[in-house]
């Protein structure tokens, strides 16, 4: 019932975006991602961290605001590694972190070439690998959420789009009852093509 009713609802809304001949887009970046938070504090000068990012995004361009402004959503992972010493003890982490959500974007220019500022808002999702060795658990795995906000800012050249998103370091209850925040900074490339409905 629950896909009946959502393919009823994607099936309205091209029909209201066809009537009207609204522009969307759609993108995808890849890119390197940088650990932020308490989750990859390691004692001062040890150790090191980084990641690999990627995001897709579909927005729909409002013709009221010359095409500048779009919303849509958003889809972003990032695998996140890091190791060194914490209190005179090895720590080593992995991670997988990312925001599905909303997202609204503001074009400064009607050109081919334009910076960008960009905001999403969301779910954030931290999950933590099982870690087995000998077929015995030597870390138990999980995932939780949290609210998410990723501030962006790139530019579009063409079709081509550099960009810098930070997703806000967040509390996560993954660890029982300790919470640690973790987040990322995210330098990406990508490809911006859109198409009018």
């Amino acid at each position: 019932m629950k896909k009946i009713t959502l393919l009823f609802a994607l099936i309205s809304l091209l029909f209201v975006f066809n009537a009207n001949g609204q522009k969307i887009s759609i993108s995808g970046h890849i890119g390197y991602s940088s650990p932020q938070g308490d989750a990859f504090t390691y004692d001062e000068g040890s150790g090191g961290k980084g990641g690999f990012g990627y995001s897709v995004d579909i927005l729909y361009h409002l013709p009221q605001f010359d095409n500048k402004l779009a919303v849509g959503l958003i889809y972003n992972d990032a695998l996140l590694v890091g190791g060194g010493t914490s209190d005179s003890n090895v720590d080593l982490d992995m991670y997988l972190l990312g925001i599905r959500g909303v997202k609204g974007q503001y074009r400064f220019f009607d050109s081919k070439v334009s910076p960008y500022g960009a905001v999403s808002l969301g779910a954030s999702r931290l999950e933590v690998p099982e870690v087995k060795s000998n077929d015995e658990v030597i870390a138990e795995g999980g995932s939780t959420y949290a609210f998410g906000i990723a501030p962006e800012i790139g530019v579009e050249l063409g079709g081509f789009v550099i960009s810098a998103m930070y997703l806000v370091p967040m509390k996560y209850e993954t660890w029982g009852s300790d919470e640690d925040s973790a987040g990322s900074f995210q330098i990406s490339i990508g490809w911006r093509g859109g198409f009018d409905l």
